[in-house]
């Protein structure tokens, strides 16, 4: 949506300077017609903090399940923020109530769900 926006902003621009051509209106109609998909990013971290580093990581993405570690092995983000500074919005924080049992440990941490639209 945001480039849509931005193709209109111009188009209006280039309309009130006296340059508004048919390419650019047909660029509008191209990226409206788009299907834009949701990708889903899975992160672990010990800590509900988003400055926490990453011990699990899982991508969905252009309908492939990754492993989210680049070819070095690592993982394509260190911490929750990086991933945020990467365009991934939270659609669901970690369950924090999981965290006040000193006695039991459940499952991998903390775990956040991001998302984004491409």
């Amino acid at each position: 949506m945001e480039e849509i926006s931005r193709l209109a902003t111009e188009c209006l621009a280039r309309f009130r300077a006296g340059t508004l051509t048919v390419a650019d209106l047909e660029a509008v109609c191209d990226s409206a017609g788009r299907t834009r998909r949701q990708s889903v990013l899975y992160l672990q971290a010990p800590s509900s903090h988003p400055y926490s580093r990453i011990i699990g990581i899982s991508i969905f993405e252009e309908g492939k399940d990754s492993e989210g570690v680049d070819e070095k092995g690592a993982f394509l983000y260190r911490t929750i923020k990086e991933a945020l500074d990467d365009g991934w919005r939270i659609v669901r924080f970690p369950d924090i109530s999981q965290g006040m049992d000193d006695q039991n440990n459940y499952g991998l941490g903390y775990e956040f769900i991001l998302e984004r639209w491409r």
